[in-house]
Order: C-alpha cells, then sequence, then structure tokens
C-alpha cells in the first residue's frame, strides 16, 4: 500500500496531479481542490500522505498535504453514503478544521449543500463521526486566533453555544485577518 509520495507534479489535472517520482515512476493522485489550486505543474517537489484504495475494477490514489486531512478522509469514506468522491468533495468545500466543526456541531444542513450529499447522508455523518471528531478535537487545542475569536464574541455577549455553531461557515483562520473573521462571525450571529 501506498502512503506517502514525493515527486515533482508532471501534469495537473481537472480533479488530479500526476506526481513524477525521482525513480521515473508518475502516479496519478486524486487531490482537494485547494491542494490542487496549489501544486503547479513542473513546481519544486510536492509530498503527499497517500490513501490507497483498491476496488474490483481501479487502485486509486488520494493524496493530502497533512496527516490530519489524510484521517478525516479515511474516516469520511468509512461511513455509509460517503465513497471517495464525496469525501474529497467534502475536503474541497471545507478545511479539515470547518468541516470538523460541521459535523461536530450537526450542521447536516451546511453539509447538505455539497453535491452528492443530501439531508439523511449528512446527518448519518454528524452522527457517525461527531462523537469520534469531537474526542479528537478535545485532544487538540483550539488554535490561538480562533479562541482569541470565541473570546471576543462571548465577551460582546453572544452564548458561546451560538458562537460555536457559526464557526464552521468561518473562513480558516489561516488565511482570514482576525478582524475579517470577527466582522464575519458578527454578521452571522446577528442574523441569528
Amino acid at each position: 500500500m501506498i502512503g506517502y509520495l514525493q515527486g515533482t507534479v508532471h501534469t495537473r489535472l481537472a480533479e488530479s496531479v500526476l506526481l513524477l517520482t525521482p525513480g521515473g515512476v508518475g502516479y496519478q493522485v486524486h487531490v482537494p481542490l485547494p491542494l490542487l489550486a496549489e501544486l503547479g505543474p513542473g513546481q519544486s517537489e510536492a509530498c503527499l500522505y497517500v490513501v490507497t484504495l483498491v476496488r474490483d475494477d481501479q487502485i486509486a490514489l488520494y493524496g493530502f498535504d497533512t496527516l490530519e486531512s489524510r484521517h478525516l478522509f479515511q474516516q469520511l469514506i468509512a461511513v455509509t453514503g460517503i465513497g471517495p468522491r464525496v469525501a474529497l468533495a467534502l475536503l474541497s468545500a471545507f478545511s479539515p478544521e470547518a468541516l470538523s466543526n460541521a459535523i461536530i456541531h450537526n450542521d447536516a444542513a451546511l453539509l447538505a449543500t455539497i453535491p452528492g450529499i443530501g439531508k439523511k447522508t449528512a446527518t448519518r455523518l454528524c452522527v457517525e463521526l461527531a462523537d469520534k471528531l469531537a474526542k479528537a478535537a478535545a485532544a487538540t487545542p483550539a488554535s490561538a486566533a480562533r479562541a482569541d475569536l470565541i473570546s471576543a464574541l462571548t465577551n460582546l455577549g453572544f452564548a458561546e453555544k451560538d458562537v460555536l455553531s457559526i464557526l464552521p461557515r468561518l473562513p480558516d483562520e489561516a488565511e482570514t485577518p482576525f478582524a475579517e473573521q470577527l466582522k464575519q462571525a458578527l454578521a452571522l450571529l446577528r442574523k441569528g
């Protein structure tokens, strides 16, 4: 089983990359869209954590830039009704943290906005993974920026449960300035 690949992006396809390894072998690896956008042809080395799925008619590789993303993908495809394409669509639409938060907070309506996921599948996803992801989240402290955001909003008088419920709908804190995060959070909280 292939678990890790390192090489140069030879070709970027619609939903995958052709990764040329130092031995001269090229592997077609399906990746989430945000990662695909980062990996341009001929760039320097790309390192991917890989999930190898063997089906009756094919062997497919799915690559991720972090171990956390790979682990979340594996948890998603273990849920009935979630195949690798749908799991990849979820990880393309949400950061791993936002997706985990949506599942933990049972935001089935948000998950159902992804093509291929209906209300029943979104609910099943929340039921089957919420406890597992909550335990993992408890073991990993929230980032300082996210903790500051939660603190600021609760100090403004918003209930912590309401603040936590809108977190999955906010952009990734690593890519968005704190002021913009606060502005978007306030808009969501005021809508109710």
